[in-house]
């Protein structure tokens, strides 16, 4: 039998509806993708432009008093700043996924461009000044990297103009205000004051290398006895030496050398040499010798020095020297009992 005309239009249109339902789905879900790409790229450049405004505050703040600032501040501050510019950057590296977003991004990337030039410069320029009281062509330089900075300020005050016109994208959240130096002074008078303020005495921005020995110990720990001499314990026929060295200074030290020599009064002293690795600003270290030969009952005279293989404001505390004894081994008492 046939079906009827209105059966087989029913079979002919239902495949069309389908086919339609899916093309609009596809079409929607499509323009939803490229509406949650954009959301998200600038969310993402919202966030970036946050954490510069954030870090730009507290390089305000530092600068506000740049004459008693201690130079691991300064770092600590200077690469934040430089931390949330490197990840903008990736940001604004990114393809806009939006025509309209285009002009908006590119004053982004510049913008981002000119404050890592300017703080790379501003950076080596207070470092400079510090360090080298007589260099005077720091002025300039530092003068030249400000201008930098500034210029991506105001770059950055287009970016946020651009986001206020209606027929750009803008992000969800409020775009913050950024200035990284807010300083309104004359370059003229601002470089030169900061060059000032980067050599005063009263500050910390100089660099101030110092490695010192901090402490030595042994094992088995070395005690003080009754008549004030030091004496190790008979444990065994070595002992380990623990030398903790320390950075009191500003800078990264270089890697440095201990040099260990065990000796007695008479036989040949025992010489051994460590590495020590590069220390970071207020921290320490601990280098071992292990297993140094010991006889008890002998007087040993340690000595511990160290180079610093670099420059060491202080190097009057890079030595020590230590005289102890190794006890006798307690005799062994054996006792025995009759049956």
């Amino acid at each position: 039998m046939f079906d009827s005309p209105r059966r087989r239009r029913r079979r002919i249109l239902w495949p069309l509806l389908v086919t339609v339902l899916v093309a609009v789905g596809v079409v929607v879900a499509t323009a939803g993708g490229d509406a949650r790409s954009t959301i998200s790229y600038l969310e993402d450049v919202q966030l970036s432009s946050l954490q510069i405004s954030r870090a730009g505050a507290n390089l305000n703040d530092l600068v506000g008093d740049l004459s008693r600032v201690d130079r691991s501040e300064f770092q600590s501050v200077v690469n934040g700043v430089t931390t949330a510019l490197d990840e903008a950057a990736d940001v604004a590296d990114r393809e806009a996924p939006d025509e309209e977003l285009v002009g908006a991004m590119t004053l982004f990337r510049l913008a981002v461009e000119s404050w890592s030039a300017g703080m790379d410069g501003f950076t080596t320029a207070i470092y400079q000044a510090a360090d080298e009281p007589t260099d005077e062509s720091v002025v300039d330089d530092l003068a030249s990297a400000v201008v930098s900075v500034r210029a991506g300020d105001d770059i950055y005050h287009a970016l946020l103009e651009e986001f206020a016109r209606d027929d750009v994208p803008s992000p969800v959240a409020e775009m913050p205000e950024v200035r990284l130096l807010p300083v309104d002074t004359p370059i003229t008078v601002l470089a030169p004051a900061w060059v000032s303020a980067a050599r005063s005495e009263a500050g910390g921005l100089a660099m101030r290398p110092s490695v010192r020995i901090e402490q030595v110990s042994t094992t088995p720990e070395w005690v003080q006895s009754a008549d004030g001499s030091i004496v190790v314990p008979a444990v065994s026929e070595t002992i380990d030496v623990v030398v903790v060295v320390g950075n009191s200074g500003n800078t990264v030290t270089n890697v440095g050398v201990l040099d260990l020599t065990l000796s007695t009064a008479d036989g040949e002293p025992v010489e051994q040499r460590e590495t020590v690795p590069a220390i970071e600003p207020g921290a320490s270290t601990s280098v071992a010798f292990a297993q140094l030969p010991v006889t008890p009952g002998t007087f040993y005279e340690l000595v511990v020095d160290l180079d610093p293989q670099g420059p060491d404001a202080f190097g009057d505390d890079n030595r020590h020297s230590t005289g102890f004894t190794v006890n006798e081994a307690t005799p062994t008492t054996v006792t025995t009992t009759g049956g």
